[in-house]
């Protein structure tokens, strides 16, 4: 019996519907964990003096606005490189050691639940040798926002957890994940305006939302005009393909012979 999991949820999404939704395959599960979990992992949500608070990171190539934020990986950041400037440290990163009890155990019924794993693969469509999993904390404050982005190439997919309640959290302030669509305009740093299909979705009381990372996956966040001491909270399971190390190393060993990066 899951502790967590709402097992007949996990169970009852259609991937033929699920893969229909236009411009790119999402949705927002509603009650996906039993209420007495999602409150207790409100309530004990990661402190932020674990966080490391990013400011004006740089996205690529293409001129996107950073996402700003408070963050957190699971034992290892994506961030703690040269590129991003960023040294490797224990801010920003939770082992399991330094989790709250409750997410311990919601940690290891990720890792081991059979029910999960197979809705994830049935509605990504990925074999258990096709992926691996990064696990990652963001928290938004005022003036965050997450301009419009298509995710990077490697990434099967994602599935957000939002821990936010209408007491805590209100619509006026922005915050609803958007799944953007029908793009004006050729650049790769839009903004919200440049779309004609903008669907919002409510993230608040036990809210997750799912979606396969496309060619047409754009999405964002409008910037938050919440008070202080108010924050935008979500847990990210990022479904990512698996390469092939030997493969991945021989094109390291290339580039480095070509001078590239």
């Amino acid at each position: 019996m899951s502790e967590f999991f709402n097992v007949e949820v996990l169970r009852s999404y259609s991937p033929e519907v699920f893969n229909a939704v236009h411009p790119f395959p999402h949705h927002l599960f509603k009650n996906i964990l039993l209420p007495e979990a999602f409150d207790e992992l409100y309530q004990d949500f990661p402190s932020l003096n674990l966080f490391e608070k990013h400011v004006n990171l740089i996205r690529g190539k293409s001129g996107q606005r950073p996402h700003n934020r408070y963050y957190m990986a699971y034992e290892r950041s994506i961030y703690h490189n040269k590129r991003h400037g960023l040294a490797d440290s224990a801010v920003g990163v939770a082992t399991m050691d330094n989790l709250p009890p409750v997410w311990q155990r919601f940690m290891q019924e990720i890792f081991t639940s059979e029910d999960y794993r197979l809705f994830l693969m049935r509605l990504l469509g990925c074999a258990p040798d096709e992926y691996k999993i990064r696990y990652a904390w963001h928290v938004g404050e005022t003036d965050s926002e997450v301009s419009p982005h298509v995710d990077s190439p490697d990434k099967i997919g994602t599935h957000i957890f939002y821990f936010n309640t209408r007491d805590d959290w209100h619509l006026e302030w922005g915050g609803s994940i958007l799944a953007l669509g029908d793009k004006k305009v050729p650049q790769t740093n839009p903004d919200i305006s440049d779309f004609g299909q903008i669907q919002s979705f409510d993230i608040r009381d036990n809210s997750s939302f799912l979606f396969k990372n496309t060619g047409n996956g754009w999405h964002g966040v409008e910037k938050l005009t919440c008070p202080a001491n108010h924050y935008r909270r979500l847990f990210n399971v990022i479904v990512q393909k698996k390469h092939d190390d030997r493969k991945h190393g021989l094109k390291k060993i290339i580039h480095a012979l070509l001078g590239r990066k």
